[in-house]
C-alpha cells in the first residue's frame, strides 16, 4: 500500500515538467519498440541479434562499471546455444518469475567461470528486469534499487527493497508499480500529454506501465534532492553558532553545489555571527576533526608530538589521507587556512641537494647558482619568527636523506635549530629556524621501501594514521549519505582490513584506507563500483598475486555488495 495523496502530488509535479522530460526520457519507449522489432530467439547469429535488439537500451544495461549486455554478447559469441537457453527459460511465462531470475543468474555464473573467470557476469536483478521489461513491457517494470527505495520512502510504501533479497524485491517492485500504474491510467491530463508526445517511433504503452516507471524515476530524483537540501539546512543551523561565516563556508566550500550554497547563505544571513573574520578562514581543532577522520585524543597526541619534536612522519596504509591530514594539521596549529605558511615537495630517487638546498643550474651558456625550495622556505620562516611554518615532504622515504639534506641533516634536529653553519656552495651562513616544522608522509604498503634510512629514523618521530572507518567523523559521514549499499560496502572493507591485518605477509600497514570512499556529495552505485573495480581490486591483486583463491574470494565479496 502507498500514500495516494503523496502520489497525486508527485503526479502534479511530473505533469508540469512532462514536455521537457519527454525529450530526455523518450529513449525508454524507443528501446522497447526497437527490441520488439528485432528480437528473434531463432536468429542464426544470436550474438549479433541480441546486440542489435538491445542497442537502444544500452544505457540501461551497460555503464562505466557495469556490463551485463556486453558480457552476454561475448558469452553468446563463445556459446550461443547456452545464452539462447537462458532467455528461453527467462521468457517462459509458465514458470515462477523468481525461479526464472535465479536460474538466469546461475547459468550466467557458469558461463562466467568458463569464459571470464577473472571477471563477473553482471547479470543482477536490475539487468534481468530490463530484459523482462523489453520483452513484456505491459507486465514487467525496471527494478533499480535506488529508484525503488526512494519512491517507496516518498510514497510511504509498506514495501522496502533490501539488498540481496531477490524474491521480495521482484514481487515488491511489481506490486508498487501496479499501484502507481493504476493511478497513472486514471489521470486523463497526463494520458493526454503522453498521447500528444508519442509517435510511431516509440512503443505505444497502452497499459502505461513504462510511463508509471518514468514517474517513479522522477519522484525518486526529487526525493533525493529534497533530502539532501534538508541535510544542508540542518547542518548549517548546527554549525553556525560555533563558527564565523568564513569558517563555515570554508568547511563546506568543496562539499556544496551552487543551489546548496545559496541555501546556506540564506541561513547565514538570518543568523548572528560569532565575530568578524580575519583575512584567512579560521581553522582550529574542531575544523580538523570535521574534515579528518581521527579521534580527538589522537589529534591531541599528534599535535603535541609535532610541537615537541618538530619533525614528524605520518605513516600509514594506502588511502588513509596522510597528505590531507598533514596540511590540515598545519592549518590547525596556525589557526588559519594560510597557505603562505606551508610549503610542500615530493621526494623521489633522483631528488638532490641541488634541487632542495642550492646548486648550479644551466642558464643559456653559463651555470648560475640557484636556491632550492627548502632554502627559500627557511629564509621566509626566519623573517617571521613569531609564526609557525610547515614544510611538508610527501614520499619522504623515497629520497636519499643524506644526499638531499647534505650538511643540513644535523640542523633539522630540534637541538640544533637556529645554529648557523657555512654552506659549501656560496660560503654564506645558514640556519634552520626554530619556527619551522617538518611533516613527512610515507606509505607503509610500499614493499620496495621496507628498510628506512637510519638518518630518517633518528631525526623524526613516527605517527601511524589508521583507516578511520570507526571514527565519529566517518560514521557521521556514513549516516549523512543514507545509502544502504555504501554501508554494506564499508562493512566488507572493514572485514577485508581485518584479514589483511592478520595476513603474515602483509599486516596492518597494508589495510585499505578510508579516503577512497570520502568526499562524496552523492553516493552513486557507479562511483562505488568504480572504487571497487579500479582502486581496491587491483591493489588486492598485487597483495595476493600468489594466492588466487583468496583474491577471488574478496573479489566476489566486494562485487557481491551490488547484487540486487
Amino acid at each position: 500500500m502507498i500514500n495516494r495523496e503523496k502520489l497525486k502530488e508527485g503526479l502534479e509535479r511530473y505533469k508540469a515538467v512532462f514536455s521537457l522530460r519527454w525529450k530526455e526520457e523518450k529513449y525508454k519507449w524507443e528501446a522497447v519498440k526497437h527490441f520488439q522489432d528485432y528480437w528473434n530467439i531463432e536468429a542464426a547469429d544470436f550474438a549479433e541479434m541480441f546486440s542489435l535488439a538491445t542497442e537502444e537500451a544500452a544505457s540501461l544495461l551497460d555503464s562505466m562499471n557495469n556490463f551485463p549486455r556486453g558480457m552476454l554478447i561475448e558469452y553468446a559469441k563463445q556459446n550461443a546455444d547456452a545464452v539462447k537457453k537462458m532467455f528461453v527459460h527467462l521468457y517462459d511465462e509458465t514458470k515462477d518469475m523468481t525461479e526464472r531470475v535465479l536460474q538466469f543468474q546461475e547459468e550466467a555464473q557458469i558461463l562466467c567461470e568458463q569464459y571470464s573467470a577473472s571477471l563477473q557476469h553482471y547479470q543482477r536483478l536490475t539487468a534481468i528486469s530490463v530484459y523482462l521489461w523489453l520483452r513484456y513491457p505491459d507486465k514487467y517494470s525496471i527494478f533499480k534499487y535506488s529508484v525503488c527505495r526512494a519512491a517507496a520512502l516518498e510514497l510511504g510504501s509498506d514495501f522496502m527493497p533490501k539488498r540481496g533479497n531477490t524474491a521480495e524485491n521482484i514481487k515488491g517492485n511489481l506490486l508498487l508499480l501496479d499501484e502507481i500504474t493504476e493511478e497513472v491510467a486514471q489521470d486523463t491530463e497526463l494520458i493526454r500529454l503522453f498521447e500528444k508526445a508519442r509517435d510511431q517511433t516509440v512503443y505505444q504503452d497502452t497499459c502505461f506501465r513504462t510511463l508509471a516507471y518514468d514517474l517513479v524515476s522522477y519522484m525518486a530524483d526529487g526525493f533525493a534532492s529534497r533530502r539532501k537540501t534538508e541535510k544542508v539546512k540542518k547542518e548549517a543551523a548546527s554549525y553556525i553558532p560555533k563558527f564565523t561565516k568564513e569558517q563555515w563556508l570554508g568547511i563546506l566550500k568543496n562539499k556544496l553545489t551552487k543551489g546548496e550554497y545559496e541555501l546556506v547563505a540564506d541561513v547565514l544571513r538570518e543568523t548572528p555571527l560569532v565575530q568578524e573574520s580575519p583575512e584567512y578562514e579560521w581553522y582550529e581543532k574542531e575544523s580538523f576533526l570535521y574534515e579528518v577522520y581521527m579521534t580527538p585524543e589522537k589529534y591531541d597526541t599528534l599535535k603535541a608530538l609535532l610541537l615537541k619534536k618538530q619533525n614528524v612522519i605520518l605513516q600509514g596504509a594506502p588511502g588513509v589521507g596522510k597528505t590531507f591530514a598533514a596540511k590540515r594539521l598545519a592549518y590547525s596549529i596556525i589557526g588559519l587556512k594560510n597557505e603562505n605558511q606551508i610549503e610542500m615537495v615530493q621526494f623521489h630517487q633522483n631528488y638532490s641537494y641541488e634541487d632542495f638546498i642550492m646548486g648550479y643550474k644551466p642558464n643559456g651558456n653559463v651555470f648560475e647558482l640557484k636556491y632550492g625550495i627548502f632554502y627559500r622556505f627557511c629564509q621566509k620562516a626566519a623573517k617571521d619568527p613569531e609564526q609557525p611554518y610547515f614544510f611538508l615532504i610527501d614520499e619522504i622515504n623515497r629520497g636519499n636523506m643524506s644526499k638531499i639534506f647534505g650538511e643540513l641533516l644535523m640542523l633539522i634536529e630540534k637541538e640544533y635549530r637556529g645554529m648557523e653553519i657555512v654552506l659549501a656552495y656560496d660560503g654564506q651562513p645558514f640556519f634552520v629556524p626554530k619556527n619551522l616544522y617538518l611533516i613527512g608522509m610515507m606509505n607503509t604498503a610500499d614493499r620496495s621501501l621496507a628498510m628506512i634510512d637510519y638518518a630518517l629514523r633518528r631525526r623524526f618521530s613516527f605517527f601511524t594514521i589508521e583507516p578511520g572507518f570507526s571514527s565519529e567523523g566517518f560514521q557521521k559521514y556514513l549516516k549523512e549519505l543514507e545509502n544502504e549499499t555504501f554501508c554494506l560496502l564499508i562493512e566488507q572493507v572493514r572485514a577485508l582490513n581485518l584479514e589483511i591485518s592478520k595476513d603474515s605477509t602483509l599486516g596492518a600497514g597494508f589495510c585499505i584506507g578510508h579516503s577512497y570512499f570520502c568526499g562524496q556529495e552523492e553516493c552513486t552505485e557507479e562511483w562505488m563500483q568504480s572504487v571497487v573495480e579500479y582502486d581496491i581490486i587491483p591493489m588486492l591483486a598485487e597483495y595476493w598475486f600468489d594466492e588466487p583463491a583468496k583474491l577471488q574470494k574478496w573479489q566476489s565479496r566486494l562485487r557481491g555488495v551490488f547484487n540486487d
